[in-house]
């Protein structure tokens, strides 16, 4: 990758990106109001890493294969949508998706990867569908754009955590390494994941329901 892909891969990362991410807890909060116990968190978060994650990671790449081939994102956000069988879960990564989009079409108005995202009848990207777009315009390569979207759900989940059950930042530090530590050994697999029939498909029912009970609930601090 050329600087500005580094430069780019650092912004994707930090928490202060203007895309909406500090709404969310990546399931932190539902999982703590359906009864996980705060020394369970980290636990939760690797099976998430393992799960979940994985999911929109590998969901990435194949959009950012489809971007730099001009191929439609269509195919690839009906494999994501099978395999995040949980309908608060896929609004959520939609909402995401949303503030991903309107910061990339502000920052690159004449990318095609990016204006394909609202081709046509295209119905509100997710958030990896429009990750892998920035990725294939911008130049991160497949291995970075799944370490980006370990970390940032990985981190946002520790973030809210911390908001939730106050405690010392570097213990939450340690909880985001542990995690994505967890899906270091898939990295180079999920990388050269090339169509959608590829994307795994990681079970997490519990996460999932948990997700759709805090949907119904307005005792909540996060959107999801």
């Amino acid at each position: 990758m050329d600087s500005a892909a580094h430069t780019v891969t650092l912004l994707l990362a930090d928490a202060r990106l203007p895309s909406g991410g500090h709404a969310f807890s990546a399931g932190v909060e539902p999982a703590i109001q359906g009864g996980l116990a705060r020394q369970d968190v980290g636990a939760f978060l690797r099976a998430r890493a393992r799960t979940t994650t994985i999911v929109d990671a590998a969901t990435a790449v194949v959009a950012r294969r489809a971007g730099l081939m001009g191929a439609s994102y269509e195919p690839v956000e009906r494999a994501w949508a099978a395999r995040t069988p949980s309908r608060a879960a896929r609004a959520a990564s939609m909402d995401l998706g949303r503030g991903l989009l309107r910061l990339a079409q502000r920052l690159w108005p004449q990318s095609p990867a990016i204006a394909a995202l609202t081709a046509g009848e295209a119905v509100l990207p997710a958030r990896p569908i429009v990750l892998g777009a920035i990725a294939a315009h911008t130049g991160l390569d497949a291995e970075t754009l799944v370490r980006v979207v370990v970390y940032d759900d990985m981190a946002g989940g520790v973030a809210a955590f911390l908001k939730l059950e106050p405690g010392d930042p570097v213990d939450g530090v340690r909880l985001v390494v542990n995690a994505c530590a967890a899906v270091d050994p898939l990295i180079s697999q999920l990388a050269a994941l090339d169509s959608p029939e590829a994307i795994p498909a990681g079970s997490a029912p519990q996460a999932e329901v948990w997700t759709e009970a805090h949907a119904r609930t307005n005792r909540r601090l996060f959107r999801a």
